[in-house]
Parts: structure tokens; C-alpha cells; sequence
């Protein structure tokens, strides 16, 4: 140990390496001094702490606090369950009771309704009734109509229907009256031209225009000698 030469043991580490720093920063040093107490020996700044140091810091009356008062004991004591209930009887009265109070009648009766709102009601059903009457006298007029129409459209048609009854009767028998005189008469094309409408001998554009077979049928039936009265005759 005699080689190493004298070791100092006392020397503090953290007061060498604060030299150590103050003479590298030079003059800005003092920028990052504080006001505190001396860092190079902080145990000395601060008194050892003894078992004897903390009972006497601590409040002498800590024991005696934590104590419960006989006030604070019955006041954490529960309150035995009553059945008593006359006070929840005397707060909320029964339903029978209510019902009868002059009190519950006034709440359940409606409110008057404003003579406004009432006049206002009135002329509603007013004009309801009304419109309900004159939807009710168009529907009616509506049906009378259409009886009228029926009744008017099948007194038509039966006059319809007679007129040509009569029309076809009279026709058939101007028929039977033709036919009885063409029978008799002697000339056959009499009977001819009867059978054909020789009043409107010209046809349409798109027929065939039978004009003159006409005119011919009319030459021999003025003919007493035709043909066929030659055949008739004989």
C-alpha cells in the first residue's frame, strides 16, 4: 500500500467533481449557481431522522381523535324498524278518501272551454250539417235523373220498336199484294222487273253499272210478244 502513496478517504467525490465543473464553465459558473444550501455537503444540511424525532412531530392528540365520542357512537346506531305507518297514512290519504274530496273533483272537472272556441265549434257542425244536406239533396237529384233517363230511353225504344213492328207489317203486306197481282198477270216480266229496283239504274264508282240490263228488262215487259209471253201463253 506504501507504492500508491497516502490515500485520502475523506475526500468527498461530489465536491471534486463540482470543482472539476466550475473551473471548466469559468465565468458562466455562477449561471447555474443556487441560492440553496451547499450541494457538497447536503447531510449536513438536513438532520438525521430518529425514531425519537417522529413520535414527537407527530399530533399528541392522534390517539385521543380517533376515538369515538358517545355522541358519535348513538349517532352511527341504526334506528330499530317501526310498524307504525299513521305518518305514511297522514302524507298520502287513501284512494276512497281522495275520490270523495272536493279537491279530486275540481282536478277531474274540464276546464270551461273559451266562448271563442265554443262559437268556432258551432259554425264547424253549422257547416257540416250543411254540406252533409246538400251532399244528400245532389245524390237524391243525381237519382231522380237517371230514373228519368231510363224511364225516358225504354219509352224510345218501345216507340222505336212499334213503329217498326208496324213498318215490317205494312211492308209484308204490300209484299203479298205484289206478289198476288204479279201472279196473275200474264206477262212475266211484269214480275221481273218488280223483283228489281229500276228506279236508280246508275251504280256506284266501284259496282257494275247494270243501267242498260235494266232498260231491257223494262222494253220486254212493255212487249206483249216477249218471249216470254209467248211461253206464258202457250
Amino acid at each position: 500500500m506504501s507504492d500508491f502513496g497516502d490515500f485520502n478517504t475523506s475526500t468527498d467525490a461530489t465536491s471534486d467533481f463540482l470543482a472539476r465543473e466550475r473551473a471548466a464553465l469559468g465565468a458562466d459558473a455562477d449561471l447555474f449557481s443556487m441560492d440553496g444550501p451547499d450541494m457538497s455537503s447536503p447531510s449536513s444540511s438536513y438532520p438525521a431522522i430518529t425514531a425519537d424525532a417522529f413520535q414527537s412531530s407527530s399530533s399528541p392528540s392522534f390517539d385521543t381523535s380517533m376515538a369515538l365520542t358517545p355522541s358519535s357512537q348513538d349517532a352511527l346506531a341504526v334506528a330499530p324498524v317501526t310498524s307504525d305507518y299513521s305518518a305514511f297514512d297522514s302524507d298520502f290519504p287513501k284512494a276512497e278518501e281522495l275520490e270523495t274530496s272536493q279537491a279530486f273533483h275540481k282536478a277531474m272537472l274540464p276546464d270551461e272551454e273559451p266562448a271563442v272556441v265554443r262559437q268556432w265549434r258551432e259554425k264547424q257542425q253549422e257547416a257540416i250539417q250543411q254540406r252533409d244536406e246538400e251532399a244528400e239533396n245532389k245524390k237524391q237529384e243525381t237519382i231522380q235523373k237517371a230514373r228519368e233517363d231510363i224511364d225516358r230511353f225504354y219509352e224510345e225504344y218501345n216507340e222505336k220498336k212499334q213503329k217498326s213492328i208496324e213498318e215490317n207489317r205494312a211492308r209484308e203486306e204490300n209484299y203479298q199484294k205484289d206478289r198476288e197481282e204479279t201472279s196473275s198477270s200474264n206477262n212475266i216480266w211484269e214480275r221481273v222487273v218488280r223483283e228489281f229496283d229500276v228506279t236508280n239504274a246508275k251504280s256506284g264508282h266501284h259496282t257494275r253499272d247494270v243501267s242498260r240490263m235494266k232498260e231491257v228488262m223494262l222494253d220486254l215487259r212493255k212487249a206483249d210478244n216477249a218471249p216470254g209471253n209467248i211461253i206464258t201463253q202457250a
